[in-house]
């Protein structure tokens, strides 16, 4: 971002009456007052541990040239200027809107249960070959998320490619008309964060809502691998452009064709011309991306010929699917979140990678699934008792439900809660395990990445 104060003052809808400066350039916007960038904007949020409003001080000692608050703050006086809203949160979404105006970039949003950071990265890797892009970062895309990730594009990005979570009815439509996207892309649905959308169907109303959203003139490209998504879209956008993993018919298709140690290959079908990349990615899923990116990236105006190119040396953010190998052992670190839906590609994934050699599962709960959260933790034992794992460790509360549904299905191998990364590592150390894949994948608030460094730090030291 890179406003004046006065822009500023209207976007938020506070008065620009008073403002010492009123044409002083303002570049960023934070809410975190240890990280604050000289010259910028600081947001005060209240939130459950801690109030913004107490560490405005701070921010503009850092350097802060403005201050976004939901009370007057007369201790500021003379300092720094003060931008009284009602809401601090509803004003940093109205400052992102109209920072996209003043840029003049296009916009990309990508919304899915499962893979819409991986996507976000292949649309970014494609686009960069032939544009100024800019994206989100990491994941930040819920309401505070998706304006600083906005606020932080530069102007001399033409094309933005954002990220957009939902887990409650109404989110869609507060990130989309912050975004206003001139491409939605709506990667998939999944039962995820059913305490708040209920069922699948909420799941694909909730994410076909972007749909409806779009900038005027905007594209909508959406899964027609999922029926009750495609339908919602449509409604909304009788115009949607379709990609697909299972139906080449569709304009942009992907097939998964198998994997090696480097990679994997893909049949693909892009507006008509067909043929095969290898790409290094793993996985039957990663069909899915490539067939939402790759359609993305050409409906922004990249050529056939830009995917395997722009794709060829991407590197999937931490905690994707990231194999760490140690000796004949490969530890994969998928531990960013976890939902039934990526849980069960992960898990097969893993499962073919293995390749009939030892395969270990540690894996964290599935939160946010409501009223289905043991029906779903038990289908999920069921699931692995199929993957002819060694053994599966599990930490989280719902280990009873995992455990009933592994029995139910006929699970041979060793089970285990456990309880922090200590026990696990003393668990695991018993297996004496030298080769083979161990798969580390659980809901973020569980720390799955703990577990993965206590076992891999044990595994260098016995290599070293």
């Amino acid at each position: 971002m890179l406003m004046t104060l006065a822009a500023i003052a209207r976007a938020v809808g506070a008065r620009p009456a008073g403002l010492a400066d009123p044409d002083r350039l303002v570049r960023g916007a934070g809410m975190d007052s240890r990280a604050v960038a000289p010259g910028s904007l600081f947001a005060c949020i209240r939130g459950e541990r801690a109030d913004g409003h107490d560490f405005a001080a701070a921010a503009v000692r850092a350097g802060a040239a403005v201050v976004l608050a939901e009370r007057e703050l007369p201790e500021l006086a003379g300092k720094a200027p003060v931008l009284v809203v009602e809401s601090a949160a509803a004003a940093l979404g109205r400052l992102a809107s109209a920072w996209r105006e003043k840029a003049g970039a296009r916009v990309v949003a990508v919304t899915g249960t499962a893979g819409k950071t991986s996507v976000k990265e292949m649309i970014l890797a494609i686009l960069g070959l032939r544009f100024a892009v800019a994206g989100t970062k990491g994941n930040y895309n819920n309401q505070l998320g998706l304006p600083l990730s906005m606020l932080a594009c530069p102007e001399t990005a033409k094309i933005w490619v954002l990220e957009l979570g939902v887990s409650r009815p109404g989110d869609m439509e507060e990130l989309g008309r912050i975004a206003r996207p001139d491409l939605a892309v709506i990667v998939n649905i999944g039962p995820a964060h059913l305490d708040g959308l209920v069922d699948l169907a909420g799941v694909a109303r909730a994410k076909a809502a972007l749909a409806g959203l779009i900038a005027p003139g905007g594209k909508v490209l959406a899964s027609r691998d999922y029926p009750e998504l495609w339908d919602a879209v449509t409604r909304l956008h009788p115009n949607a452009v379709a990609f697909s993993a299972a139906d080449p018919s569709a304009r942009f298709f992907a097939a998964y064709l198998g994997a090696n140690c480097t990679g994997s290959r893909f049949r693909v079908r892009l507006n008509g011309d067909e043929g095969q990349l290898k790409l290094p990615f793993c996985g039957e899923h990663a069909a899915e991306n490539l067939a939402a990116a790759s359609g993305a990236a050409l409906l922004m105006g990249v050529k056939a010929g830009d995917v395997e190119a722009g794709l060829a040396a991407l590197t999937i953010p931490g905690g994707r699917f990231r194999p760490i190998c140690a000796g004949e052992l490969t530890f994969i670190d998928d531990t960013y979140n976890a939902n039934p839906l990526s849980m069960a590609r992960s898990i097969a994934a893993a499962a073919e990678r293995a390749a009939g050699g030892p395969l270990v599962l540690v894996l964290g709960e599935m939160r946010e699934l409501g009223a289905e959260a043991a029906a779903r933790h038990r289908e999920l034992g069921a699931a692995i008792a199929g993957s002819d794992c060694l053994a599966v460790y599990f930490h989280g509360e719902h280990s009873g439900e995992l455990a009933a549904g592994l029995a139910e299905a006929g699970y041979r191998g060793a089970f285990a809660p456990v309880g922090s990364p200590a026990e696990f590592a003393g668990l695991f150390a018993g297996l004496g395990l030298t080769r083979g894949v161990v798969l580390f994948k659980g809901s973020r608030s569980l720390g799955m990445e703990k577990f993965l460094a206590a076992v891999a730090e044990m595994a260098t030291r016995e290599r070293a």
